[in-house]
């Protein structure tokens, strides 16, 4: 179990539930901030004194207030973080609930663990925690649920583009011309035809309206 965690979050109500989880499983060392600026300065401070976090539980957003802060987002906390102390393992706690968007966490940012706040976070922190001090990974079950490889389609600049499109309101008999003005090929009717309807027989959709639907709720685009 890890001897040495440090937690970012600015509510006092999730910070409570953090605490819980960490008494209950006995971490000796636990430290809290409110600003991810305070939080980077004590990653930093901790390695000086040859003794730094194991272990990092931070939110993604922040409320701004009167205070300035360079770091604007747990996100950005996780990116410096890294950089000074790279073996520090991350789990986000958050309301995030966009699975595109968390896959993205765990490969762009190499977090170890995932808690969607919500009934039961608690349990679910807990449950992270043991996972990643065991060197495993970790992702709510309510967002897993969602990644389900039916669902699986790897989407291409050009599939990005059309669809992004469309979400703006273009008319499909339109695209094909902004195609051809932004310079990307394939521009034909028929080749984005296809390509629309093969991802929607992958995906399971019969319209583009549930296909863009579906796109934005996985924060796609």
């Amino acid at each position: 179990m890890f001897e040495k965690v440090l937690v970012a979050e600015d509510h006092q109500m999730n910070s409570r539930a953090v605490a819980k989880t960490v008494l209950d499983l006995q971490i000796p060392v636990c430290h809290y901030v409110y600003y991810c600026d305070d939080g980077l300065t004590r990653i930093k401070k901790e390695l000086e004194t040859n003794e730094p976090y194991e272990l990092l539980i931070t939110d993604i957003s922040f409320v701004e207030d009167h205070r300035m802060q360079k770091l604007k987002s747990g996100l950005d906390l996780i990116q410096e973080a890294r950089k000074v102390c790279p073996q520090l393992k991350v789990i986000i706690f958050s309301v995030e609930d966009r699975p595109a968007l968390i896959q993205s966490y765990f490969k762009d940012l190499k977090i170890n663990g995932f808690v969607h706040k919500g009934r039961l976070d608690a349990y679910e922190l807990e449950q992270a925690v043991k996972a990643v001090a065991k060197g495993q990974s970790y992702i709510s079950p309510t967002i897993n649920e969602k990644i389900r490889p039916s669902n699986s389609h790897k989407f291409t600049s050009y599939d990005l583009t059309i669809l992004s499109l469309l979400a703006e309101g273009a008319l499909l008999k339109e695209i094909p011309k902004k195609l051809e003005e932004m310079n990307i090929t394939p521009s034909g009717m028929s080749t984005m035809e296809k390509r629309l309807n093969h991802i929607k027989t992958v995906l399971n959709f019969k319209k583009n309206e549930q296909l863009i639907a579906f796109c934005k709720d996985m924060g796609i685009i």
